[in-house]
């Protein structure tokens, strides 16, 4: 059995640091800005006034880079 102590004294693992060239998933995107769905993601990149950065495609997939994302948010 543990002590307290013991068990306090676990080494917490580091947060990994993102920096804008981190790629996000179409899940982490739609949760970073507000949980909307796959279809709301679609409609504001369409959208001119809503002006939604453009996703990189690899392997058939979305990817949006970290960088992109926090320029839109920052000038909303």
């Amino acid at each position: 059995m543990q002590t307290v102590q013991a068990i306090e004294a676990k080494p917490q693992k580091p947060q990994p640091v993102l920096d804008d060239d981190t790629l996000l998933t179409s899940a982490q995107v739609r949760a970073r800005v507000g949980g909307v769905s796959t279809m709301c993601i679609w409609r504001w990149m369409r959208d001119e006034r809503v002006q939604f950065p453009r996703p990189a495609k690899m392997n058939s997939r979305n990817y949006w880079r970290l960088g992109d994302l926090r320029q839109w948010q920052a000038e909303r």
